[in-house]
């Protein structure tokens, strides 16, 4: 799964979105929240020319709303302690909040971007916060 993930965000073989969905589409249709996409970095974004998050939400035809951007920080190859101490990633985008949210992200690997995303919504106003990943790392 992971050398599939990887070709997908990193050789952008958008296809393989079309795998992952089916299963995406079965897990996700039974939540009551709303779906958040962890974002992606406009630099990123550029660089590899789609968000990899969209597109598997997409391929699976599931409804998702912004509520969030992210700054320029490279999380991947900082260790666990680095990460943790990491502030000010994430950003909101004065949408409304909603109480119940599903945050979804690709991988999880040490558990910081989705911490640091949910606590810029809770802090927004969300009360309750589920965490969906494709794999873990």
């Amino acid at each position: 799964m992971k050398e599939y993930l990887h070709r997908y965000k990193f050789l952008q073989d958008v296809i393989l979105s079309e795998v992952f969905a089916s299963v995406l589409k079965e897990e996700l249709q039974k939540q009551k929240s709303i779906i958040v996409p962890i974002p992606m970095n406009d630099e990123k974004l550029k660089l590899r020319t789609f968000s990899q998050v969209d597109r598997l939400l997409d391929a699976a035809s599931i409804p998702y709303t912004h509520l969030l951007g992210k700054n320029r920080v490279a999380l991947g190859g900082k260790s666990k302690a680095e990460r943790i101490e990491m502030q000010n990633v994430f950003w909101w985008n004065e949408k409304q909040v909603p109480k119940k949210i599903l945050l979804f992200d690709d991988l999880y690997t040490t558990g910081s971007t989705l911490r640091m995303a949910a606590k810029v919504l809770k802090d927004k106003g969300a009360k309750e916060i589920k965490i969906v990943t494709l794999i873990r790392a």
